[in-house]
This record gives structure tokens, sequence and C-alpha cells, in this order.
């Protein structure tokens, strides 16, 4: 298995923004739960990132 630094960045962050997200849900003031919402698009933007950077063919193995 190869390592994939991208994958791993996307991931981190789609972690940190979801746990970003949740704090502020739970403050739950109107200002931050409309950060709330751009942290969880944050995040589920990171995870279909890492998601599709995962399923890509490694660069090594399309070389001859």
């Amino acid at each position: 298995m190869t390592n994939k630094p991208r994958v791993l960045k996307h991931s981190i962050f789609g972690v940190l923004a979801l746990a970003v997200a949740a704090l502020d849900f739970t403050i739950g003031t109107k200002h931050m739960i409309t950060a709330g919402i751009i942290a969880l698009t944050a995040s589920a933007y990171s995870f279909t990132k890492a998601n599709s950077l995962r399923k890509a063919p490694n660069d090594k193995e399309n070389r001859p």
C-alpha cells in the first residue's frame, strides 16, 4: 500500500472541520449556526475529495 499524503491531509481537515461544526451547533447562536453550516460543508467537501483521491489510480502504477 502506498502513502497518499493528500488523502491524509483531506481526511484530517475533514475531521477537524466536523469537530468545529459540532462545536458551533452546540453554541447555537445565529452566527455560530451559520459558521457551523460552513464548517459542515467544508468537512463534506474534504471527505469527498479524500474519497476520490483514494479511488484514483496511483501515479506510479501508470508508469511503464
